[in-house]
């Protein structure tokens, strides 16, 4: 009987932790980024392409989300597609929130969980609609779930060029950046993993590389360059205008009420700084800078912040949770933002 108990106890705490985190990333992200509709951005295209992936008008280098979404039968009008990807960022945190308690620790997890609703990628996935960032979230966040799971080599190896895998088919490039960050600061720890994760991505280039192949030869989804050709005009007089207008202000929304929590995850680990100024290069060279960078920093600070919990003591820990709480009470005390084409978009 003392064993029974002893053994079902992670799984109700578990199971109590994904409880709360539901309630919180489903009551607490609407409450602070509530945002009037000039401050929102609707992608109004993927609609039509929910109704029908397979046509010319479908990016090869973002199919999975209009593939799923028009599968699934679920989307008959606009609003459905809003319903759907918020349940799809609710899924993620909860998800990664479950699993840090029931792998790691259940107060790391309700931190995570504060954090994740408070951040600017939650702010990004209440304004910004109809975007593939939500699956992408969604794969991301697998993706370190298993970097943190015990497997046999092999079985890891398949299970991380899956998701890597999907992840590609739903946006290449973001994919790609995420997963590179992400495994270069998981190896500054896990050294020995090396071996895992560039057979990983081998595996799943050469997936991705049939894929692309049979959608570009044998679907009506052809090639174009709109990657390369918006890449391409942010140098020279752009990329000047775009970042040094509201530097200041944008500085202070890549991370908003996180800054106290994001600084002290520098100063305990110096080597998360080199990976948080490599993010704002990259948002540097896009128009839409404040999505960007709360897209590529947030797996990374998740990682930083786990790795951060493992070698804290009982002091640096509460010091953790205290930012994490904290970093809700100050996103309630300014009025909050984005930058988009070099410009402040205030949500109310």
């Amino acid at each position: 009987m003392k064993l029974n108990l002893k053994l079902s106890f992670p799984f109700v705490k578990t199971f109590l932790v994904s409880i709360i985190s539901f309630v919180i990333l489903l009551k607490l992200p609407p409450v602070l980024f509530d945002a009037k509709m000039e401050a929102k951005v609707f992608n109004f295209g993927i609609y039509q392409l929910i109704l029908n992936p397979w046509t010319e008008n479908t990016q090869w280098d973002q199919f999975l989300t209009p593939w799923i979404l028009w599968v699934s039968g679920l989307i008959s009008k606009p609003e459905d597609l809003v319903f759907i990807l918020n349940w799809f960022t609710i899924l993620s945190g909860v998800i990664f929130v479950g699993f840090i308690a029931h792998r790691l620790d259940w107060l790391l997890a309700i931190s995570l969980c504060f954090i994740l609703s408070s951040s600017p990628l939650y702010l990004i996935f209440q304004t910004w609609i109809g975007f593939s960032d939500p699956i992408t979230f969604l794969l991301i966040t697998l993706y370190l779930i298993l970097l943190y799971s015990e497997f046999l080599p092999k079985l890891k190896i398949l299970y991380l060029s899956f998701v890597l895998f999907l992840g590609m088919t739903n946006h290449l490039f973001q994919m790609l950046a995420l997963v590179f960050l992400v495994n270069v600061f998981y190896l500054v720890y896990h050294k020995d993993k090396t071996m895992i994760l560039l057979g990983a991505y081998a595996f799943a280039f050469v997936m991705y590389g049939l894929f692309l192949f049979y959608i570009l030869k044998c679907t009506p989804i052809g090639w174009n360059q709109t990657r390369v050709s918006v890449f391409s005009k942010m140098w020279g007089n752009e990329f000047i205008r775009m970042n040094q207008s509201e530097f200041l202000l944008g500085t202070v929304g890549l991370f908003h009420g996180l800054w106290p929590f994001v600084v002290y995850i520098m100063y305990r680990m110096p080597i998360s700084i080199l990976g948080f100024v490599f993010c704002y290069l990259l948002s540097m060279m896009t128009y839409d800078t404040g999505r960007v960078f709360a897209i590529l920093s947030t797996p990374i600070l998740l990682l930083f912040s786990i790795q951060n919990w493992q070698t804290a003591n009982f002091f640096e820990k509460r010091i953790s949770i205290i930012f994490s709480i904290g970093s809700i009470i100050i996103c309630k005390l300014y009025p909050l933002f984005y930058k988009w084409d070099g410009k402040i978009i205030y949500l109310q």
